[in-house]
């Protein structure tokens, strides 16, 4: 227990009061180097030690801001208790008053300050753990959210590109059905190309029953009438049989791999770009379009994959005009069994 007071009989007074029930450690000012912390103070700004008690208040609760300390003064008024109050003191006591038991009070109140600040202090620290762990769940969720986002993303994208092929396939497929004449297929076919690939050389090639390739149709957009019949004569011979059994457009983007796939003996196609693709229906080749054109527009892939659309439904249509002709066709005689022929003998009976 601390009694400051600049006056050695105050101070005398009070420490007789309190020495009863406390240790009592007297002091007439308040530095730095005092001993503590103590469980309580009092501090003396009776008479003429107003100004003087005040500054001494304010000192200690500098020095000691826990400590509970109360105010000794005998004529205190309600400016005084609140100006008090304001700098920190818990109580304002009167020497004739129960000093014993408002120190006693004051440090019950301070104990019982000191329990709900620790308790609060626990519970901002458990506030702020949760804080913690709740923030680093919504960076992780945020994470989270941001992969779900993108992949959401490209999902819609990826659908959206499906819906449009789906689109495409049926807006060529519903052209094709309209043909039923192999000629106007064909047409069909190579103006299609013309309107969604742009310009460019082109050739449909038809298997034989022989095992060879002939000429279906073909569009000559920059080569010459003499160089365009003997290079088409060339890739019905070298181009359609090296594709027949492809899977897919083959994209060639220059000649060396124009030569990669065809061979040397392509010299005349060294300033083109190449693409490639097999018609097919049940693992049978019904036919195979070749289209090339300069090297500096090449067959990107949103040609390469308008091309496949074309070359489905083309080989699909295709594949039903074969077999339409077919039905069409005068059937043979079936041969007789050898129950139903006749002897020469059956003429004589």
């Amino acid at each position: 227990m601390l009694v400051v007071s600049p006056r050695q009989a105050s101070r005398a007074a009070i420490a007789s009061r309190l020495r009863t029930t406390f240790e009592v450690v007297e002091a007439s000012s308040v530095c730095q180097d005092q001993a503590g912390p103590w469980d309580a103070a009092v501090v003396d700004a009776d008479g003429r030690c107003v100004k003087a008690g005040l500054a001494l208040l304010d000192e200690l609760l500098r020095l000691h801001p826990a400590l509970p300390t109360l105010v000794l003064r005998a004529d205190a008024d309600r400016d005084f208790v609140l100006d008090a109050v304001r700098r920190g003191a818990r109580d304002v006591v009167a020497l004739t008053d129960d000093i014993v038991g408002r120190v006693t009070a004051a440090r019950k109140g301070s104990e019982a300050f000191r329990a709900a600040e620790a308790r609060l202090e626990r519970r901002l620290r458990r506030v702020r753990e949760a804080y913690r762990e709740v923030s680093r769940s919504r960076q992780e969720l945020i994470k989270q959210m941001g992969s779900l986002c993108a992949d959401m993303s490209g999902s819609y994208r990826e659908l959206a590109s499906r819906m449009r092929d789906v689109a495409l396939v049926s807006e060529v497929s519903a052209i094709f059905r309209q043909e039923l004449d192999l000629e106007s297929l064909l047409r069909t076919a190579l103006e299609l190309v013309l309107r969604r690939v742009g310009p460019l050389n082109a050739a449909v090639f038809l298997p034989g029953t022989t095992g060879d390739y002939s000429l279906g149709a073909y569009i000559n957009y920059d080569c010459s009438k003499d160089a365009a019949e003997t290079l088409l004569d060339h890739l019905a011979d070298v181009a359609a049989p090296a594709f027949a059994d492809r899977e897919g457009v083959s994209v060639m983007r220059n000649f060396a791999e124009i030569c990669q796939a065809l061979g040397r003996e392509t010299d005349w196609l060294g300033d083109s770009t190449m693409a490639a693709l097999s018609c097919r229906k049940d693992g049978e080749c019904l036919a195979v379009m070749v289209f090339f054109r300069d090297r500096r527009t090449p067959f990107d892939d949103k040609a390469a994959s308008m091309l496949r659309v074309i070359g489905d439904a083309f080989g699909a249509q295709l594949d039903r005009v074969i077999k339409t002709h077919h039905r069409h066709l005068p059937q043979p005689s079936p041969e007789p069994d050898e129950g139903d022929r006749l002897s020469d003998g059956d003429f004589f009976r």
